[in-house]
């Protein structure tokens, strides 16, 4: 789940992060007002939880309070990827004379938090990642360990450069209480950019990216619940139907019932020369309102030219999940020969049949389901095979 930049700086406030003044607004006036309090010149940034709101024209400086309640008015009126602002963070111009970049991230592949820093901060970090690639610093922290301090050090000095020792200093200790902070708020994901440099050594986080794990929100109930934001609209979609859903790039569709068996379905396909469009699991004993929502996402996407279905059935009967199948195909209108079917275990020969009878290709064998996906992908028709063994 991601917060607001709001409510991240008030976490990054209490850890102890220099932030620059700011008040929240919900309207022009309050807006307003705000800048007035914070002083002036003055940034209005719209909140809502999606990044590039400066490239949108969504962070802008204003002057004065007749500017800034104008400003305001059409800042809250749009729209920032599909986002109306929940309101504005009023905030005050600080004038910085370097940006740095600060952030740390969850690395599934080598089990542990991963800090980066970087010299080139600002509004075109990728790009400035791409460009610089040796000036990127990157500190694997142990999670039984945490950050050590010579960690925090190395990560600070690459940062500042030979921007001296106070600014050194300085940045160390927000690095350091930044992993504090991910710590206690079991993040996934934090960044400071840019982390502002000021003259006097003193380093200031003049933006902030905070994303929580949605599995610990149950330890953090000041956080609450809201949907969490996807780029993709079939991920996005999964979601609000409950379903597990991940799209990758291949032009296969997997559907199964278990994650263990999604993900050795998608294994398959890869192991048969495919390349698997997406991970989906509609869990066990799926209904078939589940199953078809599940196709209609999987077949919306204009890569998928195949789709498998593996159903290995247990205590749920091979005979309802046929028939739930054979619903979600008639209601999404998936055509019979995109379709390969796997249906296997708990009265599985009756299921079986009832998918022949609704013309679906039909397997016993995992393996020949695949293979034959993936054959009438190549061919690059929808073309249906043998109903097969079984």
């Amino acid at each position: 789940m991601r917060l607001l930049e709001r409510e991240a700086k008030d976490l990054l406030r209490a850890a102890g992060v220099p932030t620059p003044r700011y008040r929240f607004a919900a309207d022009p006036e309050g807006a307003a007002r705000s800048a007035d309090e914070v002083g002036w010149p003055a940034v209005l940034k719209v909140q809502v939880p999606v990044g590039g709101r400066g490239k949108a024209g969504g962070v802008v400086i204003v002057r004065d309070e007749e500017e800034a309640e104008r400003t305001a008015r059409d800042l809250l009126s749009r729209e920032f990827s599909g986002h109306r602002p929940e309101g504005l963070l009023v905030e005050e111009f600080i004038d910085v004379e370097d940006e740095v970049y600060a952030g740390c991230v969850l690395d599934r592949s080598s089990r542990s938090m991963v800090f980066v820093t970087t010299p080139h901060g600002g509004m075109d970090i990728e790009e400035a990642a791409r460009r610089y690639p040796d000036d990127l610093l990157r500190e694997e922290v142990d999670p039984l360990l945490g950050l050590l301090p010579h960690q925090a050090r190395r990560l600070a000095a690459n940062a500042v450069g030979d921007g001296g020792r106070a600014a050194a200093r300085a940045v160390a200790d927000v690095i350091s209480s930044l992993w504090r902070l991910i710590v206690d708020t079991d993040a996934l994901l934090l960044e400071v950019n840019p982390l502002g440099l000021l003259g006097d050594g003193t380093a200031v986080a003049l933006d902030a990216h905070l994303e929580v794990d949605d599995n610990a929100l149950f330890r953090h109930k000041e956080f609450g619940r809201r949907p969490s934001v996807r780029a993709n609209p079939r991920e996005a979609k999964a979601e609000e139907a409950g379903l597990a859903y991940v799209e990758l790039d291949g032009d296969v569709g997997t559907v199964a019932n278990g994650a263990g068996l999604a993900m050795a379905t998608m294994d398959l396909v890869s192991l048969m020369g495919g390349r698997p469009a997406n991970f989906c699991d509609v869990g066990g004993g799926a209904s078939a309102d589940r199953v078809a929502a599940a196709m209609e996402i999987i077949t919306s996407n204009p890569r998928v030219r195949n789709v498998v279905v593996n159903a290995l059935c247990g205590i749920t009967s091979g005979e309802e999940v046929a028939r739930g199948i054979v619903e979600a195909v008639e209601s999404v209108g998936l055509s019979s020969n995109r379709l390969y079917v796997r249906l296997s275990g708990n009265a599985a020969e009756e299921g079986r049949r009832i998918l022949r009878e609704a013309g679906l290709t039909v397997f016993e064998d995992p393996v020949e389901a695949v293979r034959s996906a993936i054959a009438g992908t190549r061919r690059g028709t929808e073309t249906s095979v043998d109903p097969g063994r079984g």
